[in-house]
């Protein structure tokens, strides 16, 4: 199968971030300060990536948080960084930088010193780290313990140890994990874990990567640390070697590391399931309820008074994205929210689901110019009746999907639309009862309402306790942005999401 783009070929940047000289806004103590990062492409709209730990009492955070963004080299990817003193009160702006990554790489080291402003005022520096990295199959799992460590806390207490993990690239050491604190143990052992060894050394068996063991102060301020060393994969796995010496800042043993049990994994990638065997089943649902606008009005986001309107545009963008992952080329189109009248559908009455070639038994075309066509060919027989309910649509895919199974078939659903979905509560219940179905649900959004309530699934699901499988994603189409980064934009998530319906 021809796929669209291949997703083992993507190159990240992870980025390790740290500031100096920030400005004091308190007046009894030190500010508590954190970051937050917005990322956008030249032109377009910002998108919130993400936010650091808080670092308490300290002027010059080193933020355990990284943050991971797939790079192209072709685009101008803005990074926008703020940071806020943290108070019981709220937030306060402590100031803010920005550049590109393409600025950071291009640095020595690719490490950049940025001048924060507040209110155009000099505020302090803060540092970027990127490295760059593709996903990797290989993992390591193991547990660590510690033997007769060193008592930092004198005689009215022990230690409350941790351990730190770091990479080793282009002469910085960048922190990549972090195990548990337990207090009052000289003798810990910490939870097992997993990590990738792209993660922890861009999967050479032979780099070596570092271990500090800290003992962790109040709220995490004035740690100190008990020791390191350094090790490879090969030492661990090859020639067995599983007891490391702590070694204390200023020389001398701080006590051992010891690694209980070990094993590597391989994780098999999305081209893995492709050679398996798997297929996928495309299915393309069109918003055509009534807050579209009458298409025969050329404010209408269906209008057919313009050759080409925005829906249309979409549904050619979205489906020549996607119709390489079926090797037949076979769409499945359609409408949700009408009164269909089709010549070859004995329905005229508004219906919640219809599909547009008028053929429930054969609702797919062939290829993105026939569903374009059809799109075209039924504008004029639809009646734009009622609100935008997706609880059929979103039903039948679950459905589809249910049936599908056990046949390594999984199903990309995609829904252009706009923002007033009446049933946004039944469409929540629905995507977070069927995580566990071999399908993917894209919502493109259509027009340029701010779509807030639909970014707020990805909360909604992320916020779920136990954890669960996310298999929604979120877009936004922008007429403007070129056909290769749109499927990159589009698929961003769906390799991650078979793999985790799969594993």
């Amino acid at each position: 199968m021809q796929q669209t783009y291949n997703p083992d070929e993507r190159i990240y940047v992870e980025l390790f971030l740290a500031a100096r000289q920030l400005l004091n806004l308190e007046f009894f103590s030190k500010s508590d300060p954190y970051l937050e990062i917005y990322y956008s492409l030249s032109g377009q709209q910002e998108t919130f990536l993400g936010r650091t730990e808080t670092a308490e009492c300290n002027l010059d955070p080193n933020w355990e948080k990284t943050f991971n963004i797939e790079y192209s080299q072709d685009m101008i990817q803005m990074l926008k960084f703020q940071i806020f003193d943290q108070d019981r009160m709220g937030r306060e702006f402590m100031g803010e930088a920005q550049t590109t990554i393409k600025d950071i790489l291009q640095q020595k080291n690719s490490l950049i010193s940025l001048q924060i402003k507040r209110f155009d005022k000099a505020a302090g520096l803060l540092i970027c780290k990127a490295v760059l990295f593709k996903e990797s199959n290989h993992y390591v799992q193991w547990q660590f313990s510690g033997i007769n460590l060193k008592n930092m806390d004198g005689i009215f207490g022990k230690s409350d140890p941790f351990l730190k993990f770091y990479l080793f690239s282009d002469g910085v050491w960048c922190q990549i994990y972090q195990t548990e604190y337990i207090k009052d143990d000289l003798n810990p052992t910490w939870k097992q874990f997993e990590i990738s060894l792209q993660r922890l050394c861009f999967n050479d068996e032979n780099k070596k990567f570092k271990v500090e063991c800290i003992d962790r102060h109040e709220k995490g301020k004035n740690n100190q640390i008990l020791g390191s060393f350094e090790t490879t994969i090969d030492e661990i796995f090859n020639k067995n070697i599983d007891s490391f010496q702590l070694i204390q800042p200023k020389g001398g043993s701080a006590g051992t590391i010891k690694i209980l049990n070990k094993k590597r994994i391989y994780r098999a990638n999305f081209d893995d399931y492709i050679k398996q065997g798997t297929k996928f089943n495309i299915i393309i649902g069109i918003d055509y309820s009534s807050h579209n606008g009458v298409p025969s009005f050329p404010d209408s986001l269906h209008t057919y008074i313009e050759k080409n309107n925005i829906y249309q545009k979409a549904l050619n963008d979205i489906a020549k994205s996607l119709e390489n992952y079926d090797i037949k080329k076979l769409l499945a189109i359609y409408g949700i929210g009408a009164e269909p009248h089709f010549s070859n559908y004995n329905c005229n009455s508004y219906q919640t689901l219809f599909p547009l070639t008028g053929d429930f038994q054969n609702p797919q075309v062939i290829g993105y110019q026939e569903a374009v066509n059809t799109y075209q060919k039924r504008l004029k027989e639809i009646v734009f009746k009622g609100d935008l309910q997706l609880e059929d649509f979103i039903k039948y895919v679950q459905t589809v999907s249910e049936h599908n199974a056990g046949k390594l078939i999984y199903t990309i659903a995609v829904i252009l639309g706009q923002e007033q979905i009446t049933d946004l509560k039944e469409v929540q219940n629905l995507i977070l009862t069927g995580q566990k179905l071999p399908y993917s649900l894209i919502y493109v959004g259509v027009g340029n309402d701010d779509f807030k309530e639909i970014k707020q699934i990805n909360d909604l699901i992320n916020q779920q306790n136990p954890p669960i499988r996310n298999n929604f994603n979120f877009y936004q189409y922008q007429q403007d942005i070129p056909l290769s980064l749109l499927k990159k934009h589009l698929l961003n998530d769906l390799p991650k999401q078979v793999v985790s319906y799969y594993q």
